[in-house]
């Protein structure tokens, strides 16, 4: 049964598409798998070892970062709120594409998790710590960087 339908399909393909425009969308996936896969793994390995160590922020903590923000502010708020909206409306991007890559090929997980660390919302950090406790997470991250000759993450 499967087979019928898996030859019906290609056979419906076959004739609505053109086997070269068939042909060109396999190379444009291949290729995007390949770049998709380039540009993750380098952001794994940039990132820094204790990028997931929960932080703990005093008081002090807090008033640095508030005089930073109002340097920020005062230099040039608008290049400043262009990369923030860069970075979020990647995150969104990122988030998408792994929620597809759960049910197609790719690191569907991995990508979820480097999205939702772009975009700010509540119980950001709850959500990641949910999805970095889980070991084969945390194994493929660490994997990717020893593969890098990187130091591995440090979870807690």
């Amino acid at each position: 049964m499967i087979k019928e339908y898996y030859n019906s399909i290609s056979n419906y393909l076959m004739e609505v598409l053109n086997s070269d425009y068939i042909f060109l969308i396999i190379l444009l996936t291949t290729s995007a798998s390949i770049v998709y896969f380039i540009v993750i793994t380098y952001i794994i390995t940039q990132m820094d070892t204790r990028y997931f160590i929960s932080k703990k922020v005093s008081a002090n903590d807090s008033k640095k970062n508030h005089q930073l923000t109002l340097m920020r502010h005062a230099v040039n708020h608008t290049v400043f709120y262009m990369v923030k909206a860069a970075e979020i409306i990647l995150g969104v991007i990122l988030i998408l594409c792994g929620l597809a890559m759960l049910v197609l090929p790719g690191q569907g997980i991995i990508t979820l998790l480097i999205g939702l660390s772009l975009v700010p919302f509540p119980g950001k950090d709850k959500l990641e710590r949910n999805l970095l406790g889980r070991k084969s997470v945390q194994s493929t991250l660490n994997w990717i960087r020893i593969k890098a000759n990187k130091e591995p993450f440090v979870f807690d």
